[in-house]
């Protein structure tokens, strides 16, 4: 209870908390069964598809239930494969027209009131014979005039579409994704929605799509709004060192201090794994299985119904983005010169991580200070490693990056504290999933803008995430505590929104 009132108070929310309400929940990492044929499916062709997977639903719906859970997610793309919305043509045949939830439809109690939405039925039944709320991942087509300057060529606009169903089948939620991810097949909606539900349990949602994470809207206005549990659909390409699902779900969760209920796709070949159920940062449960292929995964956890009241909303809610500037002065980076530190000094190289220039300092000594700088970002770092009589024998180093990351038109500040995948320079910045090098502690930190965003980010060997227990966050800072696990990575994350190209 201390930990989620002191979350909330860092973020700069007032706020009050009531976690005497539990909810159970589950998310289901999913196998997709898809098509790899490029021709153009027929509609019923592409409903025998979407059936094969509708009855895994169906299934893991009824486990989930018989563990006592009341809401499960599903994962994006999980029901026609991550190919498919690559393209219009192909995946047209497996949308439906998905009404408004406003049109106050139970699409299993009363099936004939709207046609052609066989998958919307299906869906609604799994959760009214299960009596369990369903989120889950399809595709709605709306049709549109050539009077509409936007209208596309074909007639139609597609949205890749989260749908929620309460616990007697009635549809609760429509959310169409705002950040495609090199999505041809859907359109981008002309505005951002930001839909929440609340199910017959009590419990509140807010809901957003994969990529959608990694930006302010819906995620942190669904924040400001005052939503503390987040159903969240995705199939994310595993991105070590800085963006593995796990790795970020977790941050996300910490930083905004919400229960967040991530199902991801599990498709090794294509590097989509990862899920996990997260209260205030706090793993529940997890799972990174990078190695069986056709296994899916279902998880159950309990968690606190958060619900929070705020005062001076809007003001409170700016400080989400910004640090206070007490704090930011508090902080004051120069690379070359300390008054109260003396810094090591390695010579600086540049690797590339994710597609952008790192620049970089190796730890060459067990136990020291280092500061480094990137335009306007300096960071710092102090570390002692746990066996510092021994000579290291693993290849760390400390970066900094502040620019645009070229590649997905997102302005990124990032302090990182990383193992290398070998003991070349080059090799930094490389995914790595295995360390055996423990650190007694560490501390990093940066200048960050004011305008930044920092989400905060430490793995330990094999990708396993770490307690809240064991590490301290006050927005610009993170640091060790009581951590005896191997390192591979601890990072500050910093997304500066205003500063995107999107052009």
């Amino acid at each position: 209870m201390k930990f989620l009132i002191a979350s909330f108070l860092f973020l700069g929310f007032s706020v009050s908390v009531n976690c005497e309400t539990e909810f159970t929940a589950a998310v289901y990492e999913h196998v997709p069964h898809f098509d790899l044929d490029p021709l153009i499916p027929s509609r019923k062709e592409a409903l025998q598809i979407i059936q094969k997977n509708l009855d895994i639903y169906s299934d893991q719906a009824a486990k989930a239930r018989e563990k006592g859970a009341q809401i499960i997610v599903f994962p994006e793309d999980g029901l026609y494969g991550f190919l498919a919305g690559n393209n219009r043509s192909t995946v047209f045949p497996f949308l439906e027209d998905i009404p408004e939830p406003s049109k106050n439809w139970n699409p299993c109690a009363n099936p004939d009131r709207f046609n052609q939405t066989e998958v919307v039925q299906y869906l609604s039944c799994i959760a009214r014979n299960n009596s369990i709320a369903v989120v889950a991942n399809m595709g709605d087509v709306k049709p549109c005039e050539k009077s509409d300057p936007h209208c596309p060529a074909d007639g139609r606009y597609q949205y890749n579409t989260d749908v929620g169903f309460d616990t007697d089948g009635k549809l609760i939620a429509r959310y169409h994704k705002q950040h495609l991810y090199h999505e041809g097949g859907f359109n981008t909606p002309e505005k951002c929605e930001k839909v929440t539900f609340t199910t017959s349990f009590g419990v509140r949602f807010g809901v957003f799509t994969c990529f959608d994470i990694l930006f302010s809207d819906p995620p942190l206005e669904l924040v400001h709004d005052g939503v503390r549990n987040i159903v969240f659909p995705t199939a994310w390409l595993d991105a070590l060192p800085l963006l593995a699902a796990v790795q970020y779900q977790q941050a996300f969760s910490r930083k905004t201090c919400t229960n967040l209920l991530a199902a991801n796709l599990h498709f090794p070949l294509a590097r989509m794994h990862g899920s996990g159920i997260y209260s205030c940062g706090e793993a529940k449960a997890y799972v990174y299985d990078d190695k069986s292929m056709n296994k899916g995964h279902l998880l159950v956890a309990s968690l606190p119904a958060l619900k929070t009241t705020s005062k001076k909303h809007q003001h409170h809610f700016q400080s989400f983005y910004v640090q206070p500037e007490d704090q930011k002065k508090s902080f004051s980076l120069s690379p070359r010169h300390s008054p109260q530190r003396s810094y090591h000094s390695s010579a600086t190289f540049q690797s590339m991580m994710l597609y952008d220039l790192y620049t970089f300092q190796q730890l060459e000594v067990p136990s020291g200070n280092m500061a480094i700088c990137s335009k306007d970002l300096c960071c710092e770092a102090t570390y002692i490693m746990k066996n510092s009589a021994v000579k290291q024998i693993e290849n760390y180093a400390f970066g900094v990056f502040s620019g645009l990351h070229h590649r997905d038109k997102m302005f990124l500040q990032v302090c990182a504290l990383i193992k290398c995948a070998g003991s070349e320079q080059k090799s930094c910045g490389q995914p790595v999933k295995e360390a055996n090098t423990a650190f007694l502690s560490f501390e990093i930190k940066g200048n960050f803008s004011s305008k930044a965003t920092v989400f905060p980010e430490v793995l330990s060997s094999n990708v396993e995430l770490v307690s809240s227990h064991s590490i301290n966050f006050d927005g610009f800072s993170l640091s060790s505590k009581l951590m005896d696990k191997p390192l591979l990575s601890a990072v500050l994350f910093g997304r500066v929104y205003s500063k995107d190209d999107l052009k």
